[in-house]
């Protein structure tokens, strides 16, 4: 007889698709796609445990409670929310503890380089992914970028932001000198601007191994040369069939980063295309899923081991 499966989720459903998706509102994933998922686990061997909301959780020693419930007991957790993502966050220590002895999806090793630009990006470029050209400076330093500036220019972006916010074009040196002096502190990170049409876009979603889809932002998610979502709320796509190329760059990413799922930006240069963004909580979208039949739940649970039957229990842990 083959061993229970205890699985845990943290997905909270997201049943107002235009509201704002923050720590305060974390839930990313459509309340529709939610059902698939649970309607999914209903239909396997596997004990699953709902609203399993570790932000709340106590860390004792080497365990995680949440009350009387030791997540440290699951075999999996799936968790798919809007998260503290700064360095100092009791969110990525809980993740981290959890992660000696539970798998995760994704895995903290994953989410706490990718959601760090400069991290990600310089992992990236040591396996001659086709990233951006990207600089970590200080104020101590900064001149070293002057000649830079004479053919091109950078964008100056938080290493640890999301949906557009606070990118700056910098387009000569005077101006990244004034922003150092006028704001210090310990590191500035910039990338390189490369001229591209924003119709040429490509947002691509993963699900383990899977390519589900490519899009495009529609105009209200555009600013200027930037995707820009400044209620961050998402979604305004439409579809579109991602090349060979993308493919095979986007596969190549989620192997060596190891993640389970995961979104990608693409734009088009002189160079070829570059990834100029990665995202944890990747585009999942109702009614693509729905256009295209994609078996959305079977693919979020590929990389744990189901077997079909009865479902023996199901609690919903309460916090």
């Amino acid at each position: 007889m083959n061993k229970e499966i205890k699985i845990g989720l943290w997905v909270p459903p997201r049943v107002d698709t235009t509201k704002t998706i923050d720590e305060k509102n974390p839930a990313s994933i459509d309340a529709r796609i939610h059902k698939l998922f649970v309607d999914y686990l209903d239909e396997s061997g596997a004990t699953y445990f709902e609203n399993l909301d570790f932000r709340k959780a106590v860390i004792k020693n080497n365990q995680v409670f949440i009350g009387s419930f030791c997540l440290n007991d699951l075999d999996h957790l799936l968790w798919f929310g809007d998260i503290d993502r700064s360095l100092d966050s009791y969110d990525l220590e809980v993740l981290r503890v959890l992660s000696l002895s539970v798998k995760m999806h994704n895995p903290f090793s994953f989410y706490i380089e990718a959601t760090d630009k400069f991290s990600a990006f310089s992992i990236l470029h040591s396996h001659d992914i086709p990233v951006s050209d990207l600089y970590l400076i200080n104020q101590e330093n900064v001149d070293a970028l002057k000649d830079s500036f004479k053919d091109n220019s950078f964008l100056l972006k938080p290493r640890r932001s999301g949906w557009g916010l606070g990118i700056i074009k910098v387009d000569d040196f005077s101006h990244l000198r004034d922003i150092v002096e006028y704001y210090p502190k310990k590191n500035y990170y910039l990338e390189k601007f490369y001229p591209n049409d924003l119709k040429d876009w490509t947002g691509v979603s993963v699900v383990n191994g899977t390519i589900i889809y490519g899009f495009r932002k529609n105009m209200s998610k555009i600013s200027g040369w930037k995707v820009y979502d400044a209620n961050k709320t998402g979604g305004d796509v439409t579809y579109v069939k991602p090349n060979k190329e993308i493919e095979r760059i986007a596969l190549k990413i989620g192997e060596i980063l190891g993640a389970n799922f995961y979104g990608l930006d693409f734009i088009k240069t002189a160079e070829g295309y570059k990834v100029v963004d990665i995202n944890c909580s990747p585009g999942i979208y109702y009614d693509l899923i729905q256009d295209l039949d994609i078996p959305i739940a079977e693919l979020f649970f590929k990389s744990i081991e189901l077997n079909p039957s009865k479902v023996e229990k199901k609690e919903i842990v309460e916090v």
